[in-house]
């Protein structure tokens, strides 16, 4: 949101954040991914392959099973 907020408006991060009254550290800590949503980012794409690899047909009974 903030980084849309930038682009838009060509102002800040300071005075974006000082606004919305939010620290700059809040910004930053969010801005890098956290283990949580590598790990999610990995088995999406491993999801996406399973899904791909048997055309497109299998359901996510199916893929929950090959992924057991």
């Amino acid at each position: 949101m903030i980084d849309e907020i930038k682009a838009k408006t060509n102002s800040s991060l300071r005075l974006i954040c000082e606004t919305l009254q939010l620290p700059r550290s809040s910004y930053y800590h969010a801005a890098e991914p956290t283990k949580t949503a590598l790990g999610h980012q990995s088995l999406g794409e491993l999801i996406e392959e399973i899904f791909k690899r048997h055309r497109r047909r299998y359901g996510h009974r199916r893929i929950w099973e090959e992924l057991r």
